[in-house]
């Protein structure tokens, strides 16, 4: 695909840690009333998800699927080999090192991610897609868990790799999670305010046609929703139509 040939650009806005706390459930869901992104990701173990999930029904144009954790509060599995990845609490430890994610802790993850998503089937969720906290399921060693969880679930929608990167911060050193032969991602995948520091100057084109857009409404970095509100699609050269990914 060339330049000249993208007529338009298809993002799924994706509202990552929906269930985290009211404050980020109603920022969440206040943008998907005024149409400004139809995706988000459920934190099965958050305070609120509870709350969240009830809330679905009422989005029937919007995916939600499964921010896969493993570095945030309390897992849902009581697995003593996971103990190398808790804190002294029993609380998922954010700053765990990779060398701790030895075979039984990759059972125990396994299990977790699993437990993860089977209560969000027990809750009625229709798992649309997969990503996950601090983007741990792009951890090569993990690859194997991600795609067995793929295939048992037949949830096959991802998140893919940075493919833009921020001009300052993290460099995600990650694989690339096509952990499963029948994955879909998007073309191409960055931040929302990452892809308007590229492309928000009406001169450069991207060269995917469609991208995934991570956003983290009513966090305490949050500059999506202001965003998301005002008139970013105006500032790019190409047009851009939202999709769920339920339709990618």
């Amino acid at each position: 695909m060339t330049l000249s040939s993208i007529d338009s650009v298809t993002c799924v806005i994706n509202a990552d840690d929906l269930g985290i706390s009211q404050k980020v459930d109603e920022k969440i869901f206040r943008l998907m009333d005024q149409g400004h992104l139809r995706s988000a990701t459920l934190l099965m173990n958050g305070a609120t998800v509870e709350e969240a999930v009830r809330r679905i029904p009422d989005y029937p144009h919007c995916s939600f699927g499964v921010h896969l954790n493993i570095t945030f509060h309390k897992p849902l599995t009581a697995n003593p080999d996971l103990s190398p990845i808790l804190d002294g609490q029993g609380f998922f430890s954010e700053g765990f090192n990779r060398d701790h994610l030895t075979e039984p802790v990759r059972r125990a993850v396994f299990i977790e991610w699993s437990a993860q998503i089977d209560k969000a089937l027990a809750m009625g969720v229709a798992v649309s897609h997969l990503d996950s906290h601090h983007h741990v399921h792009r951890i090569p060693s993990l690859f194997d868990s991600l795609g067995q969880i793929q295939g048992h679930y037949n949830i096959h929608r991802l998140r893919g790799s940075w493919t833009v990167f921020p001009d300052q911060g993290a460099s995600y050193p990650f694989g690339h999670p096509k952990a499963h032969p029948c994955t879909r991602t998007t073309q191409a995948f960055t931040a929302l305010h990452t892809f308007m520091q590229h492309f928000g100057n009406r001169h450069s084109r991207p060269v995917h046609h469609t991208w995934e857009l991570m956003t983290h409404p009513g966090s305490p970095y949050d500059g999506d929703t202001d965003l998301l509100q005002g008139s970013w699609k105006e500032k790019l050269a190409f047009p851009v139509e939202i999709i769920s990914f339920n339709t990618l």
